[in-house]
C-alpha cells in the first residue's frame, strides 16, 4: 500500500516519542508535542545539543524507524508558551533547561518521502477565532467511565485513570500513568463539529 502525506503525518501524530540522531555517535531519546500554531515539533533537550542546527528523527526505534524525519532545529531557551504548557500535560515538567523547535523539513513513511510543502502540520481545529481542543477535551474528561472505554476498545488498553489532553484532526490523545494512548477517528476532521461527530462514533462503537 502506498503512503501519502496525509498518512505520513497521522502516524507522526500517533507519535509522541522517538529518538534524536545528531550524528553517528550520538542518539537520544526524546518526547515532543506538536506546536499546533506553527506545525513544528517541540521538545526539552539537553546542554549537549547546545549548537544542533540540524538532526533525524527516528519513530519508533532508531535500528528500525518505519518514521524517520529530517529536522532543522532552533534552540532556544524561551519556547512558545501554549507548546510548554502542552508538553508539560502531556510528559510531565522538562527537566532541561532548552528546547528545540524543530521543522520538518523532510519525513518518510514506509519507504515514501515527503517534503516539508506536502505535509500539513498547523491543526485546524485552532484559528485566530477560536480553538475547539480544550471543549472537546473538557467534553472527554466528564465521563472518565467512557474516556476508559474508549482506550480499551479502540487502543486495546486499560487505563485505570484516563485524561484526555489532546483532539487533533487525527484522533484523541489520553495520558495514562505509563505514557499517551492514542485513539484514532476512522477519518481525518477539520471542524468542531466533525470531531464531536468523530468521538460520538467512537462511543458507539465502544458500546456495540
Amino acid at each position: 500500500m502506498t503512503s501519502t502525506p496525509a498518512d505520513a503525518v497521522r502516524s507522526l501524530r500517533a507519535a509522541a516519542q522517538g529518538h534524536l540522531r545528531a550524528d553517528a555517535d550520538t542518539v537520544r531519546p526524546v518526547r515532543w508535542v506538536i506546536d499546533r500554531r506553527q506545525g513544528r515539533l517541540v521538545f526539552p533537550i539537553p546542554r549537549e545539543f547546545d549548537d544542533l542546527t540540524e538532526a533525524q528523527l527516528l519513530i519508533p526505534e532508531e535500528h528500525d524507524p518505519h518514521i524517520a524525519a529530517l529536522l532543522t532545529i532552533e534552540v532556544t531557551t524561551a519556547p512558545p508558551a501554549a507548546a510548554e504548557i502542552r508538553h508539560e500535560v502531556y510528559h510531565g515538567p522538562a527537566r532541561e533547561a532548552q528546547w528545540a523547535l524543530a521543522t520538518i523539513e523532510a519525513l518518510r513513511h514506509h519507504g515514501e518521502t515527503f517534503d516539508r510543502d506536502e505535509l500539513a502540520l498547523i491543526d485546524p481545529l485552532i484559528d485566530p477565532l477560536a480553538d475547539h481542543e480544550p471543549a472537546l477535551c473538557r467534553a472527554l474528561n466528564a465521563d472518565p467511565a467512557r474516556l476508559a472505554e474508549l482506550c480499551q476498545h479502540h487502543a486495546g488498553t486499560h487505563v485505570a485513570e484516563p485524561v484526555a489532553v489532546g483532539v487533533d484532526p487525527d484522533g484523541i490523545d489520553v495520558r495514562a500513568k505509563f505514557g499517551i494512548v492514542r485513539i484514532e477517528f476512522a477519518a481525518m476532521v477539520a471542524t468542531l463539529e466533525a470531531a464531536q461527530d468523530a468521538i460520538a462514533q467512537l462511543a458507539a462503537g465502544a458500546q456495540a
